[in-house]
């Protein structure tokens, strides 16, 4: 057994129980409000299956890319573990750690799982980053979520998730010529 397989098993178990946690407790503080039990039980059912159903259905890879995988699910526990852990509502800023990694995360893989060009990459990671925050803004205007603090809090999160996946596509580049 590789690590990569024991931390994507460790990450979908995790996965699976922050889904759990929101939706035994979804009126718990850290949840109610955001609309987070439909969103973990959408990743969980569908996004997070992502790289086995490529592998399994369309045989994308000759070798199942673990630490692709867990980098790819790596967004999706971050965001999980930032809300079971109350980190959103404790520290004012968290929500850019996130908004950072998740968007270079993304970039990441695209280049190194999908071999997306890297402005492709980078722009299309930023794109969906862009149609999240735009969900999180008009599902707190016209459903009364409290997802977002303000216009500089989307600002924020739209420049972190940019620099970020400038830093992460080029550390990708680096090591893909160096050949580590």
């Amino acid at each position: 057994m590789t690590w990569g397989l024991v931390f994507n098993i460790l990450i979908r178990l995790s996965i699976i129980y922050f889904l759990g946690e929101v939706l035994l407790f979804s009126d718990d503080p850290r949840f109610a409000g955001k609309a987070i039990p439909i969103r973990n039980f959408i990743i969980v059912i569908s996004l997070s299956l992502l790289f086995p159903i490529l592998y399994f259905w369309k045989n994308k890879w000759g070798k199942y890319p673990f630490w692709w995988d867990n980098l790819y699910l790596s967004i999706f526990w971050l965001d999980m573990a930032g809300n079971s852990f109350n980190l959103y509502d404790s520290f004012f800023y968290f929500d850019l750690v996130p908004h950072f990694h998740s968007t270079a995360a993304l970039a990441a893989v695209l280049l190194g799982a999908f071999g997306f060009a890297f402005w492709s990459g980078v722009g299309f990671a930023n794109i969906i980053h862009m149609l999240l925050e735009a969900q999180e803004y008009y599902t707190d205007v016209f459903l009364g979520t409290h997802n977002v603090r303000g216009t500089f809090d989307v600002v924020n999160d739209l420049l972190v998730g940019i620099l970020g996946t400038i830093i992460y596509s080029l550390i990708y580049l680096y090591l893909k010529r160096t050949k580590r």
